[in-house]
């Protein structure tokens, strides 16, 4: 059975519910939980964040001092340094969690049998990036010089980071609640219309576009607000929303191309492994979904909040 059975498998999955116990689901979903919040308090930011700035001083030139060059460099430059910010921040602690979005994605595939079927839910998932990406580039754009110099404060950018990824970590644990079955007595007083709506996958992969495009938002990585400097010299929303959306599509770069893999290099043995337990999917789309939030409520949320993580750090593990 080929990759263009899968989604159908997924799509008439049952709930994990119904094939796991309540301790199995939960001693999984403490798991995922423990796992991620031990990745979180050991993040080496610093050092991943110099990674980031390497490739783009590599690519660009220095970003901080490209920051300011709008005037000399011009609008197509921008293009150029947009689409760096976006691939360099990739492993940052903000977008590293955008590959627990990547089993979501997949495990909620459509009804229709086909690789088309998967691109579609991959276009309309960029098309969340992009309406986000847009919408936040006319914000910036529409700053200026003096305006992107006061959001660019580090009080602004962090309060604006653990905002951000703190809901954002907050909506991923509901939903990886839902997908394992423990929300289910909430659930069932919704509308049968809404839960349909919500149900469908083209709804799924929009609202995981939707949050992703948020990434953008909250990023308080050194390279993007370099890149939000330069942009926002233009004084242009037009200029804002297109460059912010080169950004969002490099961000997403990586993660696009693995889903393009498992699709069509992987479809026949991920096809086999949910069609011997197709209530793997729930567990496949859930727990990622659990682990991506825990990251970034405790990391945004509480480390910062309350200083109990960096343990690499405390421990004299890292630099």
């Amino acid at each position: 059975m080929a990759i263009d059975t899968v989604f159908e498998q997924v799509d008439r999955v049952p709930a994990a519910c119904d094939a796991y116990t309540a301790r199995q689901r939960a001693w999984y979903a403490v798991s995922a939980v423990c796992v991620a919040v031990l990745i979180a308090g050991f993040w080496n930011a610093p050092l991943v964040d110099g990674f980031g700035r390497d490739v783009a001083s590599r690519t660009v030139g220095d970003p901080g001092a490209l920051s300011t060059t709008f005037a000399q460099n011009g609008f197509a430059f921008g293009f150029f340094f947009a689409a760096v910010a976006g691939v360099a921040a990739t492993f940052t602690a903000c977008n590293c969690v955008v590959f627990a979005i990547l089993p979501g994605l997949a495990g909620s595939g459509p009804r229709a049998s086909s690789r088309r079927a998967a691109l579609t839910m991959l276009g309309v998932f960029t098309i969340g990036v992009v309406v986000v990406g847009a919408t936040y580039g006319m914000f910036i754009g529409s700053l200026g010089p003096a305006g992107i110099e006061a959001f660019n404060t580090r009080e602004i950018r962090r309060s604006v980071a653990t905002t951000v990824f703190t809901v954002l970590g907050t909506m991923m644990l509901l939903w990886g609640g839902i997908e394992l079955g423990f929300l289910d007595r909430v659930t069932r007083r919704v509308s049968p219309a809404t839960r349909a709506f919500v149900s469908q996958t083209t709804t799924k992969a929009a609202l995981l576009g939707l949050m992703v495009g948020a990434f953008l938002i909250g990023r308080p990585f050194p390279v993007m607000r370099d890149f939000l400097t330069y942009a926002a010299a233009s004084n242009s929303p037009i200029y804002g929303a297109a460059v912010m959306v080169v950004v969002g599509l490099g961000q997403i770069a990586l993660m696009v191309l693995l889903f393009l893999a498992v699709v069509y290099g992987a479809g026949a043995h991920l096809s086999r492994w949910v069609s011997a337990r197709p209530d793997r999917a729930a567990l496949m789309s859930g727990l990622p979904l659990l682990a991506g939030g825990s990251f970034f409520v405790f990391y945004w949320g509480l480390a910062f909040a309350y200083g109990i993580g960096r343990w690499g750090f405390r421990l004299g593990w890292y630099s």
